[in-house]
């Protein structure tokens, strides 16, 4: 996956391997040309376009031959994915393969004593689990039953009934923060070819500096980024912008593509991307739609959200953060201007909050489970299981 977050989760897991003097090679789009060069990680960049799930599957399709190309060249011991729907080159080119869900764990982990994954569920409220799950599968059974039909004409393992990504025999990887997983963990222990990643924040050199005179000594710093995809779609961040201008603290805000159409009110400034890893720790709060890589990031720098969820994970991200009692919800489309701003002000002034904050954060500043991912990799590369993904060749198609 291609996406900013995806991409900057990865980078984090690649850079602990290059510092255990492993040979790294990062395969995305074109886009990202020279960013892993800079960090001494080799690249194979490809064209990656592609706007929902099903375009997913068909580029990976497309892309079977440039997989295979790359693995051939590259030579790896081991393959990392991260993407929602499977790579059939990959697959055929009998590499030992690891996956990352660099989404909310939901996605990857997809069992039924969880909530049913991109819905935004409570954890604690049952009731509509089983009928959401049953939509969910009913949407999903088409592409299910596209994407074997491709992998059996490749003599790949099909996917189990409804998922859209295998797991691998060796080794998944999600990336979430301990004291929010384990609420996860305790409906549904997995097995031990499951690692958690409290996180994946990777070094950065980035610069940064806030606009002189921008914030006054009694003001708060609030950060508003709605990801890589959203702060594109002009007309909701010129809807979020007119909501925010009555605000009384003052907004760094990544306002993407359009930046040159907007004319940000006195209490904002931004520009169309900013360095994230530089700006958190700078604020006192995050409005997000509730990425992966963001809702982890502000937690890491202890900061309190208003997540606007969109698609994918974030409605379940956001849904984690009320349920942690962590941040609030609200709906793009139907929040109102004098929520928002409330929404704020109770934030800012929650100690409570801070306090579940900070521990979260703690937690994950003191987090070795990078250094523990890192050796058991290694040793997988000595020792992996075969068949390197589910063994499953034929389903009721």
């Amino acid at each position: 996956m291609n996406g900013t977050g995806h991409v900057n989760t990865v980078l984090g897991i690649a850079n602990a391997l290059k510092s255990r003097n492993h040979r790294v090679v990062f395969a995305t789009d074109k886009s990202w040309q020279g960013k892993f060069e800079n960090m001494g990680i080799e690249e194979e960049l490809i064209d990656l376009e592609f706007s929902i799930i099903k375009e997913f599957f068909e580029l990976a399709n497309a892309l079977y031959d440039k997989h295979l190309e790359i693995v051939s060249k590259v030579k790896p011991n081991i393959i990392i994915v991260d993407n929602v729907v499977p790579f059939p080159g990959l697959l055929a080119a009998n590499k030992l393969i690891l996956y990352v869900c660099s989404a909310n764990p939901l996605i990857a982990i997809d069992d039924k004593r969880l909530p049913p994954c991109l819905l935004g569920l409570p954890l604690e409220d049952k009731h509509e689990w089983d009928k959401q799950r049953e939509i969910l599968n009913e949407c999903r059974k088409p592409l299910w039953f596209e994407m074997n039909k491709k992998l059996e004409e490749y003599n790949i393992p099909a996917l189990r009934e409804y998922r859209i990504q295998h797991v691998s025999t060796n080794l998944n990887i999600y990336v979430y923060p301990k004291l929010l997983m384990d609420d996860y963990l305790r409906l549904c222990p997995l097995k031990d070819e499951w690692h958690g990643l409290d996180h994946s924040i990777r070094p950065s050199q980035e610069q940064f500096d806030l606009r002189p005179n921008f914030k006054k000594e009694h003001e708060k710093l609030i950060y508003l980024s709605m990801g890589s995809f959203a702060s594109n779609l002009f007309g909701l961040m010129s809807h979020l912008i007119k909501l925010l201008a009555k605000c009384k603290h003052k907004i760094i805000i990544v306002t993407g593509q359009n930046h040159d159409k907007y004319e940000l009110p006195e209490n904002m400034w931004g520009g169309p991307f900013l360095p994230q890893l530089q700006i958190l720790p700078l604020v006192d709060l995050v409005i997000t739609h509730g990425g992966n890589n963001t809702f982890i990031e502000s937690l890491y720098f202890g900061k309190p959200m208003i997540i606007i969820p969109l698609f994918g994970d974030q409605p379940d991200n956001a849904q984690r953060a009320v349920d942690a009692k962590i941040g609030v919800r609200f709906d793009p489309f139907e929040v109102e201007e004098s929520e928002l701003l409330n929404a704020i002000e109770s934030l800012l002034s929650d100690k409570e909050v801070a306090e579940r904050v900070r521990k979260i954060s703690t937690q994950l500043r003191a987090s070795n489970s990078m250094d523990v991912l890192v050796p058991k990799i290694e040793l997988i590369a000595k020792q992996p299981k075969i068949p390197t993904v589910e063994l499953l060749f034929s389903v009721s198609l």
